[in-house]
């Protein structure tokens, strides 16, 4: 059995630890971090210059610097050294992202190239997830987006157009059968609910801008 002994005579004054009170801390001595404290995690990825990707089970290679083309996407952010970016079993780094179009993204980022036309408006959705303006941009001025564009922008200055769209179909319709014809024009002001009669048809009678619309059946 071990016995611990208090100080004796020759002991110094200050090498005796009393069990009543506590010894003060050595103000020589860096203070211990509180039990409670929670520490900061700092991450610092260090990566290599030639990148492995795991987009949704299809895998890419490409270089860092391609993929911290631009500062304010979300690549460039996840390839900083400051997130945490899981791994799969072969060790490329993971995005849980359907992969199908990935290989534009890469193109892009690489070329400055864009998508073939019928690519576009998937393409243009990838974009927005990882946040890369330029390509957005781009494709915002390439068909079919450019007309969609357009198409929005002139549907804006009829707040009415979709609400009446069956009231001119039927209109039409009706125009067409009458003069037993392919098509049909109708005149669609900009501010007036639906469809302009035949009495509005002259801009005499109505000051607001007036669209012609021409339906084909066939």
């Amino acid at each position: 059995m071990v016995v611990f002994s208090g100080a004796g005579d020759g002991d110094k004054p200050g090498d005796a630890m009393s069990g009543s009170e506590p010894a003060e801390d050595d103000p020589r001595q860096p203070a211990s971090p509180s039990p409670n404290r929670t520490p900061t995690v700092c991450f610092c990825l260090k990566f290599p210059e030639v990148i492995s990707l795991n987009v949704g089970g299809t895998y890419f290679t490409t270089r860092l610097s391609t993929l911290r083309r631009y500062e304010d996407t979300m690549l460039a952010a996840m390839f900083s050294g400051r997130h945490y970016i899981p791994r799969d079993a072969e060790g490329r780094f993971f995005i849980d992202r359907d992969g199908a179009y990935f290989g534009d993204i890469l193109n892009f980022l690489r070329e400055g190239e864009l998508p073939l036309r019928d690519r576009v408006r998937a393409v243009y959705r990838e974009a927005q997830y990882y946040s890369i303006g330029p390509l957005l941009d781009q494709l915002e001025d390439t068909q079919p987006l450019t007309g969609e564009k357009v198409r929005q922008a002139f549907l804006d200055l009829l707040p009415y157009y979709k609400d009446n769209l069956e009231r001119i179909v039927e209109i039409a319709k009706l125009r067409a059968m009458q003069k037993k014809a392919r098509f049909a024009k109708l005149k669609i002001c900009q501010q007036c609910i639906g469809v302009c009669d035949k009495h509005l048809i002259s801009h005499y009678y109505c000051k607001r801008p007036i669209y012609e619309f021409k339906i084909t059946w066939w």
